[in-house]
């Protein structure tokens, strides 16, 4: 009889538990819907390297989640994530081509590291391939965006919108993950075409007179536009992100 009102003692004290910690997890909840509560970032005075603070409580919902056998799915804490990071990322650099998607990039990223850091035991195969998916996507924009329409111009076309774009991305912050893959993923996207059409460029000068104007490149002022190798194109991308 003692063991039987043990073990019952024993299933009420889990029971008040399980429901303290759900009590909990649904003020987590409550707080992450509120769009006037604590989480609000201050978009306006914010930049591509801002870390929302919504990434935390995220990390947090999940672990209690996950420890409170929740019949609540906890999918829907990390759509609600990437709706409010998406949300606000629309107000990040607005007017340059790409902010948007690196700001997603980095708060991305940092979901992810926070999850390898702490070794999160509830974080499972599904969200980790989640969150590689999300990053590879927004990669993808960012690229699609920014460098992947310069392919389409000819070469004095090319070197003014690359100067400009690579000009505005100097100063961005990246993680230092994701510079390195996004510094060699634009090298690998813009710099083979370019070299091929700078190639007809000069077979094309070489069969007329003016070679060397041809190379040179257009007037810009009273100098004349500088045509890049694909090798000093490599350099100058290799000092983008540098904050």
């Amino acid at each position: 009889m003692d063991k039987f009102r043990g073990s019952l003692d024993a299933a009420a004290t889990a029971t008040a538990a399980t429901i303290a910690r759900s009590t909990e997890v649904a003020g987590i909840l409550s707080k992450m819907m509120d769009d006037q509560g604590e989480i609000v970032v201050d978009i306006r005075s914010s930049d591509e390297s801002t870390v929302h603070p919504a990434n935390v409580v995220l990390i947090q919902a999940l672990a209690i989640f996950c420890g409170s056998n929740s019949i609540y799915p906890y999918s829907h804490v990390v759509d609600w994530w990437v709706s409010r990071l998406e949300k606000d990322a629309e107000l990040v650099r607005q007017g340059e081509h790409g902010g948007k998607y690196i700001f997603l990039l980095n708060n991305t990223s940092n979901v992810r590291q926070m999850v390898r850091h702490q070794r999160a035991s509830f974080v499972g195969d599904e969200l980790a391939s989640r969150l590689s998916s999300m990053m590879e996507g927004y990669k993808k924009s960012y690229l699609d965006e920014c460098w992947a329409p310069l392919n389409r111009l000819n070469v004095e076309e090319f070197t003014a919108q690359f100067l400009a774009t690579s000009k505005c991305q100097m100063t961005w912050k990246v993680t230092a993950e994701l510079r390195y893959q996004l510094r060699r993923e634009i090298v690998d996207l813009i710099v083979p075409s370019y070299e091929v059409s700078l190639s007809a460029l000069r077979g094309k000068g070489s069969r007329h007179s003016g070679v060397s104007d041809s190379l040179n490149g257009p007037m810009v002022g009273n100098k004349k536009q500088k045509k890049y190798t694909g090798g000093e194109l490599e350099v100058e991308i290799g000092g983008l992100f540098e904050g």
